[in-house]
C-alpha cells in the first residue's frame, strides 16, 4: 500500500538524476529564472547569505544564475547541489548548514511549509503558453458556456492562466482561476479572508460556492502520454478531483487534449477495492507486494498484456497456503483438492486437519484461556449483576490502603 498510494522511503535513495536539461538562453535568464523578483526579495531582507535550490535539470544553469544574482545583489550565493529529499521539497537543512538567511527555490514545488522558519521565496518558472490554442482546446472540452469550470496548470504555466482567463470570460460566466498557494513572507499579517487552500493552490471561490460543483482544465504535461503517473502533479489532482466532474488537460505548447479520469480520495476511508488489489487477493500467482505494479486500466490485467498474470492450474500448490481467520485469529487451512477427473472425486472431500509440530509453555497457555477470539456464544452466557470494579491505578488501588 506504501507504494501504491505514496512514494515508498527508498525512493529518494534509489532517485536517478537522470539526463541533464537543455541549457537556457543567456538572453532568456532574467524572465525564464525572474530574476529581478528574486533581486527584490534578496533586497529587502538585507540578506548576506542565500541558498539556490534547484531541480537536478536546472542545475546546468545554477552557475550562471548564481553568479548574476551575486553581481546584481552583492551577497553570496550558495548552490545546493544534493537535497535531503526530493527537488519539490524546500531543503531548509542544508541552507541551514550552509549559514544561509533565505533561500530561494526553482523549478516545481509542493509548497510543503518547511521545518525550519527560514525566509523562502519560490520560482516556478515561466514556460511559454500557446493562449490561442488553449482556448481552443477549453471550448472544445467545455462546449456548455453556462457549465462551472476551473482553470488549473502546473505550476510553470500558473503565470499564464489570468490570460487565458481573460480570453474566455466573454463567452463563458462561470470561470474559476487557481493560482499556486505560496506561503506568506514571514511577519507579514493578512487582514482578509484566506481563500479555499487545496492541491497546493488557493481558489478564490464566491460565498455560498464549493469546489466540487466545478469542472476541471488543466494546462500543462506534454499530451503526448495517458500515464498521468508521468505528472506528479496532476496525479494529485486527480486523486482528490470530484469523481462526478469532468478534468480535462490541454498540452501548453500544441493545444493537445485528453480527458482524464478522476479517482476519488475517499475511497482511501471505503472499503472499495481497486483492480489491481482484487487481482491480487484472487490470484495467488500475483507478485507479492513491492513487487507488483499498481494497475489502474482493466485492459492491463487481461490476456495480451505485458502485466497480465494467468492463474496457475488446479494442482498447483499456490492453491494451498492457508489463510488466517479474521475472527478467531487461527489458522484456516483449505480444503483438499482432488482433479475432477478422479473417479474417486464426489461432492463432500475431507478437511484436512493440521497438526502440531512443536509445542511450547506459551502455546499452552494461550490455548488453556477461556476466551478463544471474537465468538459470539449467543444464549450460552449467564446473566449476572453488574458489580463496581476495582479504581486507581495498578500501582495503588483505592481499596487496598496504604503501605
Amino acid at each position: 500500500m506504501e507504494s501504491t498510494f505514496s512514494s515508498p522511503a527508498e525512493a529518494a535513495l534509489q532517485r536517478e538524476a537522470g539526463a541533464a536539461g537543455l541549457l537556457t538562453p543567456l538572453a532568456d535568464l532574467d524572465r525564464v529564472y525572474e530574476l529581478q523578483r528574486v533581486v527584490g526579495f534578496v533586497r529587502d531582507l538585507a540578506c548576506q547569505r542565500v541558498a539556490l535550490q534547484f531541480p537536478d535539470q536546472l542545475l546546468g544553469d545554477a552557475g550562471v544564475v548564481a553568479a548574476r544574482l551575486e553581481e546584481t545583489t552583492g551577497s553570496k550565493m550558495f548552490i545546493l547541489g544534493d537535497t535531503a529529499y526530493g527537488s519539490c521539497c524546500v531543503d531548509v537543512l542544508g541552507a541551514e548548514q550552509a549559514g544561509a538567511q533565505a533561500l530561494v527555490h526553482f523549478g516545481p514545488a509542493c509548497l510543503s511549509p518547511p521545518a525550519l522558519p527560514l525566509p523562502v521565496a519560490f520560482v516556478f518558472g515561466q514556460r511559454s503558453v500557446a493562449l490561442e490554442l488553449c482556448a481552443k482546446a477549453f471550448e472544445a472540452q467545455n462546449p456548455d458556456p453556462t457549465a462551472p469550470v476551473v482553470l488549473l496548470s502546473e505550476p510553470a504555466c500558473a503565470h499564464a492562466l489570468e490570460a487565458l482567463a481573460t480570453l474566455l470570460r466573454p463567452r463563458y460566466v462561470d470561470l474559476l482561476v487557481s493560482s499556486p498557494a505560496l506561503p506568506l513572507p514571514v511577519g507579514s499579517l493578512n487582514s482578509e479572508p484566506e481563500p479555499l487552500q487545496r492541491f497546493g493552490r488557493r481558489f478564490p471561490l464566491a460565498p455560498g460556492r464549493c469546489l466540487e460543483e466545478y469542472d476541471a482544465f488543466y494546462v500543462g504535461g506534454s499530451g503526448a502520454s495517458s500515464d498521468p503517473d508521468l505528472d506528479p502533479d496532476l496525479s494529485r489532482l486527480l486523486l482528490g478531483w470530484a469523481p462526478e466532474r469532468s478534468f480535462s488537460s490541454c498540452c501548453p505548447d500544441t493545444g493537445g487534449t485528453r480527458d482524464e479520469a478522476p479517482q476519488p480520495s475517499g475511497s482511501f476511508f471505503r472499503p472499495v477495492l481497486s483492480l489491481c488489489e482484487l487481482e491480487a487477493a484472487c490470484n495467488p500467482a500475483w507478485p507479492p507486494p513491492g513487487l507488483a505494479p499498481h494497475l489502474t486500466h482493466y485492459a492491463d490485467l487481461l490476456p495480451g498484456s505485458p502485466f497480465h498474470v494467468p492463474l496457475p492450474p488446479p494442482e498447483s500448490e499456490l492453491w494451498d497456503i492457508p489463510d488466517v481467520s479474521l475472527i478467531t485469529g487461527e489458522l484456516r487451512p483449505l480444503p483438499a483438492r482432488k482433479p475432477s477427473n478422479d473417479p474417486g472425486c464426489s461432492a463432500l472431500t475431507p478437511r484436512s486437519q493440521l497438526e502440531l509440530v512443536e509445542s511450547s509453555p506459551a502455546a499452552s497457555f494461550l490455548s488453556s484461556r477461556s476466551w478463544q477470539g471474537l465468538q459470539p456464544h449467543l444464549g450460552q452466557t449467564p446473566v449476572t449483576g453488574v458489580v463496581s470494579g476495582r479504581r486507581g491505578i495498578a500501582i495503588a488501588y483505592e481499596d487496598e490502603g496504604s503501605s
